[in-house]
C-alpha cells in the first residue's frame, strides 16, 4: 500500500474527480497516467467526473491522509445520489458495487442515462459566483457536483445560468483530470444571466435529491402508488384508471409549453412520455421526469414534494393508506338490461363486430365481462358467425410455367458488368409476386430447378466480372496489368481468392496480350 501525503481534503459537495485534479496540481508535473497508477494502482481507470469507479483501491491508498470510506465518497462526492435517488434497490446496489470495484462502469445504461430522450448538456460547467465564494473561503476553486447534472442548466444557490467550458464530461481522452483552476481565470468580467424560474426549480429539486437521497429507498411499486395517489387526490381519474390527458394538461399549464419544448419534449409526445410516469413502473426514469411530473401537484413546493415521497417510502401500516377507487358492483336488474342489450347486438352483428361497433357497445362488453364473464363467453360462442372461405384455388402448374418464362427473360436481359450477383434472392426480387413465389416454391418444380441451376455463386460472379471487363478492354484496345484487371472487376486481390478465379484472371490477361497489339 502506498501513501499519498499531499492528497487534499475534499470540500463539501466537491467531486472526487476534482480532488484528484487538485492533487495533480499539488504534485506539479504528475501526468494523468501516473496519477492513476499512484491512486488506483492501475492505468485503465476512467476519469469520470460523475460516477467514478475503482474507489476501494483509491481509498486504500489515500486512507492515511483522508479518513473516509468508499461509501462516504459515493454519497457525498459523486453524482450517484442524483442519478439513482429514485431508483430501486437492485439498480442502486449494482452501480455502487461497480463504483467500488475496478472492473466495469456501466452506470449510463443501468441508471437510464443512455436511454433518456431529454436534452442533455454534455460539457463541464461552473457558476462564476460560486467560484468567487470558493476563492474567498478556501483560496482555490474546485468542481462542485451540483454543477454536473446533465439535465440542469443553472446554479441552485445563485440562480445564474452556468458558464460552459469546451471540456466534455465524457471526454474522448477518458483519462484526463482537468482542475478548475486551469479553466477559470478572471470571473469578474463574466456575463451573468439569470435563469428562468423553471430552470431554478429543476436545479433546486435536483440539489434536494443529491442531499437527501440516502433517506429514500423507493421501489417501482411504491413509485406507482405515489403517482396514483397524487392523481387521485386531484380527481384526475376515471373510476379506477387515471385520466392521462387531464394529468398532462395540468402539468403543462404549470411548466408552460414552450419551456417543455426547449427541454426536449416535442409538441406531440409530451402527453405520451408523461403518461409513462403515471402508469405501472417497469423501467428507470431520470430525475427530470420525476421533477416535472411531481412538482405541479405540490404547487412547486420542493419540500412538500420530497416529504410526500418519503411518506410513500414508509411501511404501509405506518403511513396513511393511499386513496383507492373501487368499482361498485352493478345491481341485478341493471345486469339483466345489459345482457338483453348485448343479445340484441350479438344476434345482429356477431360477437366481434358488436364489441367494436361503437363506444357504447365497447363499454357494454366491458361491463358484462367484469360482472358476468362466464355468461358473456357462452353467448358469444353460441352466436359466433361462421364465414365461408372462398375457394380461390391457383393453377400452380400454369403459374410455374409462366414464372419460369419470366425468369429466363430476366436471365437473358441482365448482362451488365456491374449487375448484382444473380443469386436466388436476386432472381426472386425481379418478379412482381416474389413473396408468393418464394413461399410456394415447393409447388413450383420448374422454378425450383431454374433457381438451383442458375444460382450464381460468389466464385462464378467474380469470374463473370473478369470476363466482362476483359471484353470491354478488348473493345477499347487497352492492355492492363493483372492487378488493374482485378481492380476493374472489383475483386480485392489481398483477400483469399479461389484457384478458379485466379486461373480465369490469368487466362483473361493472356488473352488480352494476344488480341491487343
Amino acid at each position: 500500500m502506498t501513501t499519498l501525503p499531499f492528497f487534499p481534503k475534499l470540500y463539501e459537495h466537491e467531486l472526487f474527480y476534482s480532488g484528484l485534479a487538485r492533487y495533480k496540481v499539488r504534485c506539479g508535473v504528475l501526468t494523468d497516467k501516473q496519477l492513476l497508477f499512484d491512486v488506483f494502482d492501475k492505468r485503465t481507470i476512467f476519469a469520470s467526473p460523475e460516477i467514478p469507479n475503482g474507489l476501494e483501491a483509491a481509498i486504500a491508498n489515500i486512507r492515511p491522509k483522508m479518513r473516509c470510506s468508499g461509501l462516504d465518497i459515493i454519497e457525498n462526492h459523486t453524482l450517484y445520489p442524483l442519478y439513482t435517488g429514485l431508483s430501486p434497490e437492485n439498480i442502486r446496489n449494482k452501480i455502487k458495487n461497480e463504483m467500488l470495484s475496478s472492473v466495469n462502469n456501466t452506470y449510463t445504461t443501468a441508471a437510464g442515462l443512455a436511454a433518456c430522450m431529454l436534452k442533455t448538456f454534455p460539457y463541464m460547467r461552473y457558476c462564476s459566483e460560486c467560484v468567487k465564494d470558493q476563492l474567498a473561503m478556501h483560496g482555490e476553486p474546485f468542481w462542485d457536483r451540483r454543477w454536473f447534472g446533465i439535465f440542469t442548466t443553472c446554479c441552485p444557490i445563485h440562480g445564474l445560468t452556468f458558464q460552459s467550458t469546451n471540456i466534455l464530461i465524457h471526454d474522448f481522452s477518458r483519462h484526463a483530470f482537468i482542475p478548475l483552476v486551469d479553466v477559470v481565470f478572471d470571473q469578474y468580467g463574466v456575463e451573468k444571466n439569470k435563469a428562468k424560474w423553471q430552470e431554478q426549480h429543476m436545479s433546486k429539486a435536483a440539489t434536494k435529491i443529491i442531499s437527501s437521497s440516502h433517506t429514500l429507498n423507493i421501489s417501482f411499486d411504491k413509485l406507482t402508488d405515489f403517482y396514483r395517489s397524487i392523481a387521485y387526490e386531484h380527481n384526475f381519474n376515471k373510476r379506477s384508471s387515471i385520466d392521462q390527458l387531464a394529468v398532462a394538461s395540468f402539468v403543462r399549464q404549470f411548466w408552460k409549453q414552450q419551456w417543455l419544448v426547449d427541454r426536449g419534449f416535442g409538441d406531440q409526445d409530451f402527453d405520451t412520455r408523461l403518461a409513462y410516469i403515471f402508469r405501472k413502473h417497469r423501467k428507470q426514469h431520470q430525475y427530470p421526469y420525476h421533477i416535472i411530473a411531481g412538482l405541479p401537484f405540490f404547487n412547486g413546493d420542493i419540500e412538500k414534494w420530497w416529504n410526500a415521497l418519503l411518506a410513500t417510502n414508509m411501511p404501509k401500516n405506518a403511513s396513511q393508506s393511499l386513496p383507492q377507487v373501487i368499482n361498485l358492483p352493478i345491481n341485478t336488474s341493471e345486469i339483466l338490461d345489459l345482457k338483453q342489450s348485448w343479445l340484441t347486438l350479438v344476434k345482429q352483428y356477431g360477437p366481434k363486430k358488436s364489441r367494436y361497433l361503437n363506444t357504447e357497445s365497447y363499454n357494454l362488453y366491458t361491463k358484462l365481462y367484469r360482472n358476468d364473464k362466464t355468461w358473456l363467453l357462452e353467448v358469444n360462442a353460441q352466436n359466433r358467425i361462421i364465414r365461408e372461405n372462398k375457394n380461390c384455388r391457383v393453377n400452380w402448374c400454369k403459374r410455374d410455367i409462366l414464372t419460369v418464362k419470366q425468369l429466363f427473360k430476366i436471365l437473358n436481359s441482365a448482362d451488365d458488368t456491374y449487375s448484382p450477383r444473380r443469386s436466388k434472392r436476386w432472381f426472386l426480387s425481379q418478379l412482381s409476386n416474389s413473396a408468393s413465389i418464394e413461399h410456394n416454391l415447393y409447388r413450383l418444380p420448374k422454378c425450383t430447378a431454374f433457381l438451383n441451376s442458375y444460382n450464381e455463386t460468389v466464385e462464378e460472379y467474380q469470374c463473370r466480372r473478369l470476363t466482362q471487363v476483359t471484353l470491354n478492354l478488348a473493345n477499347k484496345k487497352k492492355r492492363f496489368e493483372p492487378w488493374q484487371l482485378y481492380r476493374s472487376a472489383r475483386i480485392n486481390a489481398q483477400r483469399n481468392i479461389s484457384s478458379t478465379v485466379i486461373k480465369v484472371a490469368v487466362w483473361c490477361h493472356n488473352w488480352l496480350i494476344v488480341h491487343i497489339k
